[in-house]
This record gives C-alpha cells, structure tokens and sequence, in this order.
C-alpha cells in the first residue's frame, strides 16, 4: 500500500502548475462564500451589539406613535409599578462631521434602578452614573454627551471638547463630558441626557419609548398583563427584541442574495476540480492499469484517489478561509453601505469571522472536491486493466456521456420551469430552479461543442489541413475540453443574467423615477435614518417657503414609521390630488413590496395603531415603489394629522409657475431658511441622479461576487487546457516534425481555445435569457416584492463576449507558448 501511495504523491509533485490552479479555483469558490458571511455577519453582529447596549436588560418596550409617549405615562408607571421596572429613552440619529450616530438620551437615576438587582450589565447606566462628579455635570450641562473611545477618537474629539451636530437641518452644540472604556456596541451611539435629547431632537415632554424589564416570577407577570390592560391608546407593548429581530429581517433578503451568488462561484469551482481530478486519472491511466494487473483492488485505488481529494479539499478550504476573510473585510465596507442606504444605520469597525465559518469552508470544499471526484474515480477503478491503458477508450466513454447528458440537460430544465411555476413563494426554490438553469447548460456545452466542430469540419472553412486537425482535436479530446466549456458557459450565462437583470432594474428605476417626480423641486430635512420622526421641516419655515416668488402650487408629505397588526409599517401622509378624493377617508395604498410582503391586495384591510387607538383601512390601490423593499402605505394626510395627532412635515413637492427659473427659485428657497434650518433641496435630475448612485453602489457588491465567479470559471478553462495540451504533447511534436512550424503550432491552439471560447458563449446566450428572466420575474420578485420590467440591450452581452474569448485567449497563451519551444525529441518519445 505505501507503494501506492508514493505513487499518487510523486504525481502530483510532478504537474505542480496543474495543481495550483485546481487549488486556486477551489480556494476563490469557497473565499467567496466566506467573504460574504464575513461581511454580512459583521455588519448584523454590529447592529446585535448596538441594540443589545442600547437594549440594556430591557425585556419589553411601550412604543407610541411617531410624535412620541407623553412623558406622563412615564411618571405614572414609576409610581404604580411593584415588580416591573420602567426606564424612559429618547433616540434619534445626529450627524457629527459626516458621520451618523444614533442619539441615546437617558435618565441616570431611573437607569441605576431600572438594573438593580439584576446580573445584567446596562452600559448606558453603568456609563452615566458611575460617579457623583460625573452625575451632577450630566446633569447641570446642557449638550453633554459620552462616546465610545474609538468613536471620539475617529471624530478628533477630546473630553471636554465642544462640537456640532446636525438634527434635521438644525445645528446643535455639544461638548464630549467622557468617554466609554468598553462600551461594545456603542461605537455607533451617542448617550446623553434625556433633556438634551428631547431638546436636540425637538420632542419637548415626549418619549420615544419606555423600556421595562420584568423579572421572572407570576407576580411580574400579573402585574405586565394588568399595564397593558390599562395603557392609553396608541400606546402599544411588545418584546424588547422585537427591534432587533425587524432590523434584521429587513436584510434578510439581501443576505440571502449575496449568499446565493457566492454559491455560484463555488459550483463554478466544481468543475474546476472534477477536470483537474479527471485528468490526473487520465495522465496516470497506464499506471493504474499496471497496477491494476499486478493486483491492486479497486477499492485501493478509489481509496487513494478520494483521499487526493480530500487533501485538495482541505487545502483549498484552508487558503479559502484565509483568502475569503480579506475579501470580507473589502465586502464589509460596500455592504454596511448598502443596509445605511436601504435599510438602517450601523457602524461596523471590526470584522467578525462567524463562529461556524471554518467548518462551512471545511464542508463547501470537501462537498465539491468529493462530488468531482467520484464521477472519474468510479469509472478508472471500474475499468478493465488492459482497457485503462487506452486512451481511446477514455474518449469513447465521454462522447457516449456527453450523449446521456444532452437527455440530462433536457430534465434539469424542465426541472427549473416545473419548481419556477409550481413554487409560489420560496426564494430558495428560486435559487434551486437558477441553479438547475446552471446545470443545464453546463451538461448540453460539451455536445454542443462536439456537435459544432464537427458542422464545422464539412465546411469550407476546414479545406485546410491546419484546420481540420484543430477541430479534430477538440472532438477527440472531449473529456477535457468538455469539461472546460461547460464551466465557462455556465459563468457566461451567469454574466448575461445578472447583468439583464441589473440594467433591467436600473431601467425600471428610472422609469418610476420619471413617472413618480411630477414636482419641479422637492424639500426635505437632511439626517440620516429612514423614516426618522425628527427629519421635519420647521412650521414656520415651510410658509415661508411655499410663499416664495414663483411657487405656484405645493403637496406636503409626512413619512413616518407606524405600528400595525402586522408590526411596524412606513406610512406616507400626502396631499392627494384632487381626483383621489375617494382615498381620504378610511382607504389606504399600499406599494407593490408591501403587498407581496403581506399578501395584501385590492379590497384587504390593514390596522394600523393610531393614538385613538387601532384603526381599519381598505387598501383601495397598489403602486409601484423600488425606494426600499420594505414598501410603504400611502394615506390622505388629513387623515393621519387627525389619526395621529401630528401636524408635521417631512417634505415640500413644489411646483414652479411657468416661465419661472427654477434654478433662481431652488436659490431663494434657501435665503427663505437661512439661519434657522439646513435644508435639502433637490430637482427631480437630482433626486433621480442620487437615487441611481445609491442603486449602482447597492449592485457593486453583485458585480464583485459575479467576476469572482467569472474567475473560478476562466481559472477552470485555463487548467482545462493546459491539461489537454500537455496530454498532446506527442501528437504536437509529430506536426512539427511533419513541418508545421512553432508559429502555425502556437496559431492552432489559439484558435481552438477561441472555437471553445466562442461555444461556451453559444450555449451561454438562451441560458443566460433564461437565468435573468428567473432573477428578475422569480427571485427578485420573491426576495423583495418588486415588479421589474425586462429590458434588453445589445450592451447587456459585452461583458459576457468579453469574458468568454478573453478567458479563451488567455488560457491558450502559455499551452501556445510551451508548444512552439518544447524540445522536439522529448515529446517524440512514447507518451
């Protein structure tokens, strides 16, 4: 046995370049997968921490309307309450020299005792009441603020410096009382007093919300359930982590698409290795059939060959780990983007490898390594010996399989249309249907390419003999170049998909965009956060403004997050136009995300939780919306100023009288509000060139993963072929000795690898229509809830032309090379 094995080790020591690509496409599959776990992980670990810091030992929260709890609430529960201890919170989000900080506002005194008796550590307490010194300043000076260490550090402040931060388009002035030791999850809060809160965020005698913790016990319980028998309308409880699980729902299918694209890399790399680990079996068939007739089992030899894998498996997993964690740390900057843009605001300042993250490498590598292997294992072991020593035998055996695989093709794209119609709304389902679509056209691209070199070989175009020995030895060598196509082919589809389906969405954008933008400017309060309560336009700031010269006519809006029976919704308060008359009353709109989310359509109810109370709406319409896949419901704002008692205003669509400059009214609208707020005034050019930016930014994340496996797949190509040129090597020599000279040598392998560059690309094209109707009409659909027109251009398949014959080019260079200076009498030798 030690025999065999020095055997196997010695032959793998000798074809080293091989080797490395094998390991290098395994590798770049599984880096992929772990570079976006790395990255979506830390960006949830970050937002788990900040909630869970901010959450302190809370186990329930009171939640009120946008406006606020009247404090009173507060005041009432501390005095009534035995068991069940009470905490107020005022949050919002300031901006501190660009950067975004969630504003914590607490009380010491009800904080220490909101702990007492608990094992749980409540860094804001522990943070503000940890000396009678500190205590009194907090409380005696107005803007005193603590921060996290590595926060102060970042925004140059030191203890007892002053600042400004930006509320609403409302400058305010702050000076750094302390900062935090530890603090995990503060890096992205800013803890100040309660007071300050409320004035920061103009919420005077209002509470965002009152946290409770309930010890265990029936007494804590009888005494939860009496409060909230007894709580004032609009006034609503629910767990604490809650918060937190919503936050993380909204990302889920953004994560979930990430993770699928990364697959994809991975089951490119599949073929990668089934080829490396298919012709080493071929490059050994004469010593396997040596030692199969001196009496080496089949079992031996399947042994040896399935632990070649394993060891490649364990390697690619290793440098896969390794290479896939400095991707992360690339990825995580442009994901915490994305989820600020679309989603909620977080700060991510260290990069987390997941808990089960090597084993998921361990296990993704070993799966594809052992998947690749078998196929070709099963078959040299299974051989007769003097049959194993025959190359043509090998031959013989692929063209029949490439045969089966046209049937095999057939099934998995009936497979992807039977779980694409039949599956209505599993967004894993959709991922099976795209990767049956995958498989497909990587079983039909060796017949096709055998099919297409051999019309080719009755044309005209192989009259010469050049010519036809190239297409010859793509036919005859199809258990590699087989190999090698279909992997190829299937990124190029992969490219052809998710480029439609990306300029598909960006088109349907703008279209939206165009329809929705009717105004001539829009008006809003700068801030970060989505749907934020203090992101509203002073009162008496907005008669000035719509009393500007050259205003004709104006709508006012109010974008605010409600409670509902189904959780918290965004709802959009607006001045309808005249012939929506009929939606003012008890009717709602709701937007195409929200709908699906919801299974919500025309004539559905919602209830929404108003301060009189829960209240019933008919959903009298549903419209289309690509601001977030979250969605949002529409209501007459008459309606919701009555509902929820709150008269404010989030944003100003204006309409320019005709023949006004508008670019002279956009600069009067400012002198209006100058001095008394910061405001964010944009053209509907400007608001569709943001809203694009913000898009393209979103999708750079898909490109990324997408050229990962674009990688893999020409890594593949590229070993495929230095495979079959060294197996050749014989054949080659005997041309040059015939008189082909190093230059026609070279010529020919080029122009085969760009004959299979140019079938990869023919098979990739109908795959590739069919990948970007699933992304767009199915897993997008699914995922988020839009409806996205389908938009195809000429433009949409020059990445994949590019990709296919650049990949073939390049991987035919060095087997080119190596053929026009190989030394003739070596490779004359018996191979």
């Amino acid at each position: 046995m030690s025999m065999l094995w020095l055997a196997s080790f010695r032959h793998l020591l000798r074809h080293p370049l091989q080797l490395l690509l094998a390991l290098a496409g395994l590798a770049l599959g599984v880096a992929t997968i772990v570079a976006v776990d790395v990255a979506t992980g830390s960006a949830a670990r970050a937002f788990e921490l900040s909630v869970a810091a901010v959450q302190g030992p809370a186990t329930h929260e009171l939640a009120g309307a946008p406006a606020g709890i009247d404090e009173a609430l507060y005041v009432k529960l501390s005095r009534t309450l035995h068991y069940v201890r009470a905490r107020p919170v005022v949050d919002g989000y300031v901006t501190v020299s660009d950067e975004s900080l969630q504003l914590l506002g607490v009380d010491p005194l009800a904080a220490v005792d909101f702990v007492s008796g608990t094992d749980t550590d409540d860094a804001p307490a522990a943070a503000v009441a940890d000396s009678g010194t500190a205590l009194a300043r907090w409380l005696a000076s107005d803007g005193a603020v603590l921060l996290a260490a590595d926060t102060a550090s970042r925004l140059q402040l030191k203890r007892g410096a002053t600042f400004r931060a930006d509320v609403g388009g409302h400058t305010r002035a702050g000076y750094l009382l302390g900062v935090l030791g530890g603090g995990a999850g503060l890096q992205s809060v800013m803890l100040t007093d309660i007071g300050t809160a409320q004035a920061w965020l103009s919420l005077a005698g209002r509470l965002t919300r009152i946290d409770l913790r309930v010890p265990p016990g029936p007494a804590a319980a009888a005494e939860l359930a009496q409060l909230q028998r007894g709580l004032p309308a609009g006034v609503t409880l629910a767990p604490a982590t809650q918060r937190a699980r919503a936050g993380l729902n909204m990302t889920q299918a953004f994560d979930t698409n990430l993770r699928a694209l990364s697959l994809l890399a991975l089951l490119v790399g599949l073929f990668l290795v089934y080829g490396t680990i298919s012709f080493t079996i071929v490059q050994r068939r004469r010593s396997l059939g040596i030692l199969r007739a001196l009496g080496a089992t089949r079992a031996q030899l399947l042994r040896i060959i399935l632990l070649e894998a394993t060891g490649l498996a364990l390697i690619g997993a290793v440098l896969g780990l390794a290479g896939g964690a400095l991707i992360g740390r690339q990825l995580v900057g442009l994901v915490s983007q994305t989820i600020n843009d679309l989603y909620y605001v977080v700060a991510v300042n260290s990069v987390t490898l997941p808990a089960g993250e090597p084993l998921l490498a361990l296990g993704a590598a070993l799966a594809v390594a052992l998947l690749a292997a078998t196929a070709p294992a099963v078959e040299a072991t299974h051989s007769a010996p003097q049959l194993t020593l025959r190359a043509s035998v090998l031959e013989g055996r692929a063209r029949r399989v490439t045969r089966a695989l046209v049937g095999v093709s057939v099934l998995l794209g009936l497979a992807c249309l039977v779980i694409a119609v039949s599956s209505q709304r599993s967004v894993l389902a959709g991922f099976a249907a795209l990767v049956f679509a995958m498989l497909s056209v990587a079983a039909v691209a060796p017949a096709l390419l055998y099919a297409c070199a051999g019309v080719l070989a009755r044309t005209r175009i192989a009259a010469s003999p050049p010519v036809r020995l190239a297409l010859g030895g793509i036919a005859a060598s199809l258990s590699r170049t087989g190999v090698a196509v279909a992997a190829l082919a299937m990124a190029v589809a992969a490219m052809i998909g998710i480029s439609i389906m990306v300029d598909s969405f960006r088109e349907s954008l703008r279209d939206w965009l165009t329809q929705a933008l009717q105004a001539d400017i829009y008006v809003g309060a700068p801030g970060p956060g989505f749907a934020r309560p203090e992101r509203r336009l002073d009162a008496a700031v907005v008669a000035d403004l719509v009393r500007v010269p050259g205003i004709g006519s104006y709508n006012a809006s109010r974008r605010a997050v409600v409670q509902s029976d189904r959780g918290p919704l965004v709802l959009d308060a607006m001045d309808l136009a005249p012939d929506w008359t009929r939606f003012a009353d008890d009717a709602a709109l709701v937007a195409q995300p929200l709908a699906y989310r919801l299974n919500l359509g025309v004539g559905s109810t919602l209830q929404l939780t108003t301060v009189q109370g829960p209240r019933t709406f008919r959903i009298a319409g549903v419209f289309r919306e690509y601001g977030s896949d979250r969605g949002s419901v529409r209501i007459a704002r008459g309606v919701y100023r009555r509902l929820w008692q709150d008269a404010a205003i989030s944003g100003l669509a204006l309409r320019v009288n005709a023949g006004a400059d508008v670019a002279a009214v956009e600069r009067a609208l400012y002198r209006a509000a100058a001095g008394r707020q910061a405001l964010q005034i944009d053209t509907p050019a400007q608001v569709r060139a943001i809203s694009l930016a913000i898009f393209d930014r979103t999708f750079i994340i898909t490109r990324v993963l997408n050229w990962l496996a674009a990688a893999v797949a020409a890594l593949g190509l590229l070993s495929a072929l230095l495979a079959w040129q060294l197996g050749r090597t014989h054949e080659l020599a005997l041309l040059r000795a015939l008189g082909m000279t190093p230059a026609g040598s070279a010529l020919m392998i080029q122009a085969q690898t760009l004959f299979m560059g140019a079938v990869a690309l023919l098979a990739a094209l109908p795959a590739g229509l069919l990948t970007a109707l699933l992304l767009v009409r199915v897993i997008n659909r699914r995922a988020f809830g839009w409806e996205i027109d389908l938009h195809l251009h000429a433009a949409q398949i020059t990445g994949a032309v590019i990709l296919a014959f650049s990949a073939a080019l390049v991987a035919g260079m060095y087997p080119a090379w190596r053929t026009a200076h190989a030394p003739l009498s070596q490779d004359l030798r018996e191979e």
